[in-house]
């Protein structure tokens, strides 16, 4: 079967996911590697966008999972009671209808799987926005598993070469030898025997210039982009390195940036639960960000300044 790439506009589209990788070159191990790493990026980070926010109040009807993943995948959720089934539903739906003064629409179309939809007016239904702007939040997700992903796999392949920093150069009389060599040293062999006559031939050898010390950089690098994500996310987070202590000044700065990415979702959620307080009296909808998510970032044991002095404090009132 040839390799060659398909021209139509719909298979080249499709053809870095059939072939594996960009432009001229075939799919290989470390891309599929690499595309694992992203995909399972985006796994957790969908799943931690998805449970941000504690509703309260909403029916039993009202599936939040779905409403939630309703606003990540499309910004948009629409609330209603359907009188065909006598029951409060929230559920996927497009705007329709004129646009009001305030770009507001004025009518929505609501469907979902195996469910007749309709169309609603604004004094039907009411819309759960993801934030100010409708836009979904996917885009940050999708970036930072990208970063992250080639993150980890820059690490990997530099673990792998570290411990093979150097290229022997050997000929046909040496190669026997040169195999061994390796093979002693993967089964970890304490002491390794060749003949004088190979050993000045196999010893030559090419310096890759494999700094072990890069892999601390790489993982702190890591480290900074998963607070970044978190802290758009507007999840609390600890990314402090031990050579890096954060002085009062900046842990509070960092908390009020993370506080106010917080509003940015959960602003729009409060409207819509006090929109659904007018319109459905019998309802009480509140909605607030769970607090109980506190993600620490993989591999971080560093601590605060703050956290360093409490635990001071805290060992010398028990000293006394």
């Amino acid at each position: 079967m040839s390799n060659k790439r398909p021209s139509n506009a719909t298979a080249s589209y499709y053809s870095d996911f059939l072939f594996g990788s960009d432009g001229r070159f075939a799919r290989n191990s470390s891309v599929d590697r690499q595309r694992l790493m992203e995909r399972m990026y985006l796994r957790i980070l969908s799943e931690l966008a998805m449970n941000r926010f504690k509703w309260s109040g909403m029916p039993d009807t009202v599936d939040v999972r779905y409403l939630e993943m309703q606003l990540f995948y499309s910004a948009r959720c629409i609330f209603y009671f359907d009188n065909r089934v006598d029951q409060y539903l929230a559920l996927a739906g497009t705007p329709a209808g004129v646009i009001n003064m305030y770009q507001n629409p004025t009518k929505f179309n609501v469907y979902g799987p195996n469910f007749a939809s309709r169309t609603l007016t604004k004094d039907e239904a009411v819309p759960i926005w993801a934030n100010y702007l409708r836009m979904p939040d996917q885009d940050v997700v999708r970036i930072y598993a990208g970063k992250l992903s080639q993150i980890d796999m820059t690490i990997e392949i530099n673990m792998a070469s570290a411990r093979r920093t150097r290229v022997a150069v050997i000929d046909e009389n040496t190669q026997l030898s040169a195999d061994n060599i390796n093979r002693q040293i993967n089964e970890g062999v304490g002491l390794i025997k060749v003949t004088s006559a190979g050993l000045g031939t196999v010893a030559t050898a090419i310096d890759l210039g494999i700094d072990p010390k890069s892999l601390e950089a790489l993982s702190i690098l890591r480290s900074r982009l998963w607070s970044e994500v978190m802290g758009l996310l507007g999840i609390d987070n600890a990314n402090q390195d031990k050579k890096e202590r954060l002085v009062s000044g900046e842990v509070e700065a960092n908390a009020e940036q993370v506080s106010s990415m917080k509003h940015v979702n959960l602003n729009a959620r409060r409207k819509a639960a006090y929109d659904i307080g007018r319109m459905f009296s019998e309802l009480n909808v509140s909605v607030d960000y769970n607090t109980d998510q506190f993600v620490n970032v993989p591999n971080s044991l560093a601590l605060t300044q703050m956290d360093t002095i409490e635990m001071e404090n805290e060992s010398s009132m028990e000293a006394v």
